[in-house]
């Protein structure tokens, strides 16, 4: 459980990250169509629901460790400011591997 307590903001950018990369290339795109992107479309929605549910049990056993904590302030601080920068960090690593992946497939012609 200490482990998850020091992993826990980057557990939130990182799987914080790809859900909003997944929501806003699934239902944010104004020319998406589910048709056109047959990989795309069920990676976004099954990777954006996993990564809710993982946000939210990290987060209600999160809540359970904070509740005994001493230093709530400090802790709170600290957790917010890594959970801000592994938000922004993961963003650009999801991006890049989506590139990547994308760049791939269209090689390969699947």
């Amino acid at each position: 459980m200490k482990t998850l307590y020091k992993m826990s903001p980057l557990i939130y950018g990182a799987f914080g990250s790809l859900g909003l990369l997944c929501y806003v290339k699934v239902f944010c795109m104004l020319d998406y169509r589910p048709s056109e992107h047959p990989y795309a479309h069920p990676f976004c929605l099954i990777a954006g629901i996993i990564s809710l549910i993982i946000c939210v049990v990290v987060f209600w056993l999160d809540i359970a460790k904070f509740i005994d904590e001493e230093r709530k302030l400090r802790r709170l601080l600290i957790t917010a400011s890594i959970t801000v920068i592994s938000f922004i960090v993961f963003i650009f690593i999801w991006s890049w591997m989506w590139e990547a992946a994308s760049k791939f497939i269209k090689y390969m012609k699947w």
